[in-house]
């Protein structure tokens, strides 16, 4: 009888989660921290030959920051064509820029060899295993270019690896160093295109079109304009936030896993979101202990979630422990309705 009332509980509260818009935080506007016309945040480190790095605005030089992984051929790809472009930059405007690039799996010692011996200036690589970097900065896709002036201003943010990675990077990198440019017609209407589009825009409206098919549960449908909205922009938390949930909606926790890990979140709201993808994605890989670990701490971050103490009920019903399933379904309810608590 007991399990029988949590199975419908369970059955009312999935309905009343889509019907409120929480698959959790739909309207929330998190977007990647960094974008182009901000100011660069300073930083330091050690990079992986023990040689301090710092960029700092006031020192006057232009940055080229990548963040890239061995491991990925997009990311190779990625550093032939960086090279190709400083290849082009005169001697003299060296001493005005600093590159590095920061990179996961710097274990692999003569692929970082390769990038420094290959390399017409110096570049320093830094490892970034704990995402530190990559968390200040608000990156998630690799390769991710990001170039910004000598007053620290930022002028490109480019992620992924198209047709129009180097001449993008070429233009914007030949702006802050004040060379002249000699790029084709054809390029340079590329660049233009990439300067002046709506491509944020773009990727909104897709996010917003998988809001409202994931709210008549038209779920697969809307996990394709979700994805399209990443391939637009990868580097948005609210859209892989998005997909990340609509992919444990449809039963892919693995790959929202491998999304969602890398967010570290820039408030408690968004850090609760991320730990509630985790923690739905490892209980349906039946890491019950990890998923509990993630869905108490996004509790902790945001109490007011139902979401995430349904999630967390549903462990506790794994466990066939009935009454912890209980209490928490109803405070996920009470939650829902917080007038019939009162």
């Amino acid at each position: 009888m007991i399990m029988k009332t949590i199975r419908n509980i369970v059955a009312a509260l999935a309905i009343l989660l889509a019907l409120s818009s929480v698959i959790y935080g739909a309207a929330s506007s998190s977007a990647r921290r960094i974008q182009q016309g901000e100011t660069m945040p300073e930083f330091s480190a050690v990079d992986t030959a023990g040689k301090p790095f710092a960029y700092e605005r006031s020192s006057g030089h232009v940055l080229m920051l990548a963040f890239l992984s061995s491991q990925q051929k997009r990311s190779q790809k990625a550093i032939e064509d960086i090279n190709s472009v400083l290849s082009d930059i005169p001697a003299d405007k060296l001493t005005s820029l600093q590159v590095a690039f920061v990179m996961q799996n710097v274990d692999n010692k003569e692929f970082i060899a390769s990038i420094q011996k290959d390399s017409p200036v110096g570049v320093q690589i830094i490892g970034d295993e704990n995402y530190k970097i990559w968390g200040k900065f608000g990156v998630i896709v690799t390769p991710t270019l990001l170039i910004s002036d000598s007053a620290g201003k930022v002028l490109c943010v480019k992620p992924g690896h198209a047709y129009d990675f180097s001449p993008v990077i070429k233009f914007k990198l030949f702006q802050a160093l004040d060379i002249p440019n000699g790029i084709s017609p054809d390029d340079a209407s590329s660049v233009r295109t990439v300067a002046n589009s709506t491509m944020p825009a773009k990727a909104k409206r897709h996010l917003q079109m998988a809001e409202l098919l994931a709210s008549k549960n038209r779920v697969s449908s809307a996990v394709e304009q979700a994805q399209r909205a990443y391939e637009i922009d990868p580097n948005s938390s609210e859209i892989a936030l998005m997909l990340g949930e609509l992919l444990c909606q449809t039963g892919k926790p693995q790959k929202a896993v491998k999304l969602v890990s890398p967010l570290t979140g820039r408030s408690d709201r968004e850090k609760a979101r991320i730990n509630l993808v985790m923690g739905w994605a490892k209980r349906q890989l039946d890491q019950l202990e990890e998923a509990e670990k993630f869905l108490q701490e996004g509790i902790r971050q945001d109490p007011t979630s139902p979401r995430l103490r349904f999630e967390l009920g549903r462990i506790y019903q794994k466990h066939n422990d009935s009454e912890r399933a209980m209490q928490t379904y109803v405070q996920a309810l009470q939650l829902i309705y917080p007038e019939e608590s009162t």
